[in-house]
């Protein structure tokens, strides 16, 4: 059950992420031909909506990198340990790494409040309030991750970096190039 709930967000996430992206492109490539073909008519907020689309996606791609055992992580200092020691290093990584998201989500609802109660706003016509267009993001990212993890433990997952080769499953290296005649 947690697996199919832990697929069915990630395909969300994905699509979200994807729209979120061609949001940008649309807003941005609008404004700047806009910009080009009828300078009276330009908006200043193409850009700033842009950003924050792009914020926003890059944020919420980190749960699906998780899910996917495509974030950034150790592997290649782990694989020169036994597997055993592999399995506890991923377990301890899994666990720094649902410690961290949990810090760093807190100070990003922090840093919400303190623009909250500074009010700021962006500079454009649009005077968006900053807290909720793109402080918000990391303490929704990083929610969204800490969530995530804690699915994947009650699933049973006990490390979050890709599949590491080992020993015989280590691809065969060559040394010397292959000769093929060409007659």
């Amino acid at each position: 059950m947690i697996d199919k709930i832990l697929k069915v967000w990630s395909q969300v996430e994905t699509v979200l992420i994807g729209l979120l992206l061609l949001a940008a492109l649309a807003v941005f490539l609008g404004g700047a031909v806009l910009r080009a073909v009828a300078p009276a008519h330009a908006v200043d907020w193409a850009e700033e909506i842009s950003v924050y689309c792009i914020i926003w996606a890059t944020v919420l791609s980190g749960s699906v990198l998780i899910y996917e055992k495509r974030h950034i992580s150790t592997e290649i200092v782990a694989s020169i340990f036994p597997p055993r020691t592999q399995a506890v290093l991923g377990f301890a990584m899994l666990l720094l790494t649902l410690g961290f998201c949990a810090v760093i989500g807190w100070y990003g609802y922090e840093a919400v409040q303190f623009a909250l109660m500074l009010d700021e706003r962006s500079a454009s016509s649009l005077r968006t309030p900053q807290a909720w267009a793109m402080f918000l993001a990391l303490p929704v990212g990083m929610a969204l991750i800490v969530l995530r993890l804690v699915l994947m433990l009650l699933n049973g997952t006990r490390s979050i970096a890709g599949d590491m080769l080992t020993g015989d499953q280590a691809p065969e290296v060559i040394t010397e190039p292959r000769r093929t005649d060409h007659a």
